[in-house]
């Protein structure tokens, strides 16, 4: 049997440059329907997005990272990942609700043959302030929000090997006892 999630995996690389081709509607639809269904913790979908198309906006929302942020300028659309977090019930695993639903869209990205870049923003520093505050100020996003990452989604400007069984660290996998 064919492992069809790893062979999509092992092609799955970060990507920086992008082409000018713009991304139909319909595959950005598809791609956020597959974030969707990311598990989260207790089932609360706290998990949120704000898809970004306008080239302004982006670099704007680029702008908003002191260090690293200009890597989605070029980019066809941008998502913003956010997670509720006003209520600390939900707020528990805040950050790997958020970090599951950016890998699944991620692999969504590669599916469709297209380029990805996960850019953080937990804990970083804007021009002003946090690059959280900033880009949920540029989007109008509510109180009760954190920004975890950005995924710059865009056609492939520049080609990567996909990873070989060679690359893997199978070491790093331990069965019943370290």
């Amino acid at each position: 049997m064919e492992n069809t999630l790893y062979e999509l995996a092992r092609k799955r690389r970060s990507v920086r440059r992008y082409g000018t081709k713009h991304i139909d509607d319909s595959v950005i639809k598809g791609i956020m329907k597959v974030a969707l269904t990311a598990p989260t913790s207790f089932g609360h979908k706290p998990v949120e997005y704000v898809v970004v198309r306008d080239r302004d906006t982006i670099r704007e929302i680029g702008a908003c990272k002191r260090m690293g942020g200009s890597q989605i300028n070029g980019a066809d659309a941008v998502v913003v990942v956010m997670v509720k977090t006003a209520d600390k019930r939900e707020a528990e695993f805040w950050i790997e609700d958020g970090a599951i639903a950016s890998a699944y869209i991620l692999l969504a990205v590669e599916q469709y043959g297209l380029g990805a870049c996960w850019v953080h923003i937990r804990n970083r520093m804007g021009q002003r302030g946090t690059s959280d505050e900033e880009i949920r100020a540029l989007l109008g996003v509510p109180d009760g929000y954190t920004v975890l990452n950005l995924i710059a989604i865009g056609e492939k400007a520049e080609q990567k090997s996909a990873y070989t069984d060679a690359d893997l660290h199978a070491e790093n996998v331990h069965y019943e006892t370290y």
